[in-house]
């Protein structure tokens, strides 16, 4: 005999199961039809319990709720949105791979566990620190959002077992050009005489990417206030093609550069014939273009164990440190949002001069008469 309780749907006692039932709506399926669920259990009260946990909890279509798919939805409304390029979208991409292609992607949101995370997590420490970072902030995203529509109540994630894990890999440190190194790559452009020559000054003394420097223009450029705009940056669109993005890598990518007297040589001996600073016949210059001919240039003169286009920014930076510069101007200088970026970024250089500062501050308390 069927007996109804106080709204949480249908409850009776099966004789052949020898045990409690119940049956209880959660809404429709896709078809118009009634999604139903069985319940089971020792007592009434038990079943009862049982049905409206079950009422309270979202009922999601096992094949549109994943995690997979919420991740995906974050990467798409992004691009939508404008938030990032068609370049970040590809490598967005690549992030979201990692999480769609594992066992986690095909799980339902509502059914991963906190064991799920931990040996997802776990599996993901073969790759880098910067790659298990991005994965980590996509999959937390995921499941804020998945908070935010009353799918789940607690992100699996803020649980404290759940920890982010730390790669097999060893952080690569910083490669920069010593003194020495810098040149002997100076005396070598100069004796090459490249095309490329005047570009690759520029960054070994501003400390840009590769990609603002082939986006600047001549109305970047001014020379009134002594100033370099950096606005934008070279990426990719759909097809792969090298394009002017409307935007730099970051927001706070967008900086004003002082035109020194170094670099304001160096832009006299740019040719004012294009729209684009560095810019050929052909039309745009891609960083790929630079960093084989660096690597040729290496090759025959042999500079460095090993050089490419990034590591002027590095030597730049570097150079920054050992003369003394500010470490929020530098900050400003390369574009990072954060200090810590750059602190993290330049560990290894600035813990270089961490017993000539501490030798300094003793000299200054032996000075005020501090003995």
């Amino acid at each position: 005999m069927s007996r109804r309780g106080n709204g949480e749907g249908t409850i009776y006692f099966s004789q052949k199961l020898n045990r409690w039932c119940g049956q209880v709506v959660l809404g429709t399926q896709d078809n118009g039809k009634l999604r139903r669920k069985s319940i089971y259990g020792k007592t009434r009260k038990e079943v009862k319990d049982k049905m409206l946990e079950l009422q309270t909890k979202p009922v999601l279509d096992k094949d549109k709720h994943t995690v997979g798919m919420l991740c995906r939805e974050i990467i798409e409304d992004k691009l939508r949105m404008n938030e990032i390029n068609e370049n970040s979208y590809k490598r967005a991409l690549y992030t979201f791979g990692y999480i769609n292609n594992s066992f986690l992607g095909d799980i339902e949101l509502q059914s991963v566990t906190t064991r799920d995370i931990k040996l997802f997590l776990s599996s993901i420490t073969k790759y880098s620190n910067s790659v298990i970072d991005k994965i980590y902030q996509l999959l937390n995203k995921a499941f804020k959002r998945a908070i935010d529509r009353n799918i789940i109540i607690k992100n699996p994630m803020d649980f404290e077992e759940v920890k982010k894990p730390k790669s097999n890999k060893l952080d690569r440190n910083v490669v920069s050009l010593s003194v020495e190194e810098e040149l002997k790559f100076i005396t070598a452009l100069n004796d090459d005489n490249s095309k490329y020559k005047p570009l690759l000054l520029f960054m070994l003394f501003t400390g840009v990417r590769i990609g603002e420097a082939l986006a600047l223009e001549w109305n970047d450029i001014d020379f009134k206030n002594s100033k370099i705009h950096i606005r934008n940056s070279l990426t990719r669109d759909k097809n792969d093609k090298v394009i002017i993005g409307d935007k730099t890598k970051t927001k706070n990518s967008v900086r004003d550069l002082q035109i020194t007297t170094r670099i304001g040589q160096i832009l006299e001996q740019i040719s004012k014939e294009y729209n684009l600073l560095f810019q050929d016949e052909k039309g745009l210059i891609s960083p790929s273009q630079v960093n084989s001919y660096i690597i040729r240039l290496n090759k025959r003169y042999k500079i460095s164990p090993e050089l490419h286009t990034h590591m002027l920014r590095h030597t730049y930076a570097t150079r920054c440190i050992e003369a003394g510069m500010n470490i929020k101007v530098l900050q400003k200088n390369l574009g990072h949002a954060k200090i810590s970026t750059t602190l993290d970024t330049y560990a290894s250089v600035l813990s270089k001069f961490q017993e000539d500062e501490n030798e300094k501050v003793e000299n200054y308390l032996n000075n005020i008469g501090l003995h």
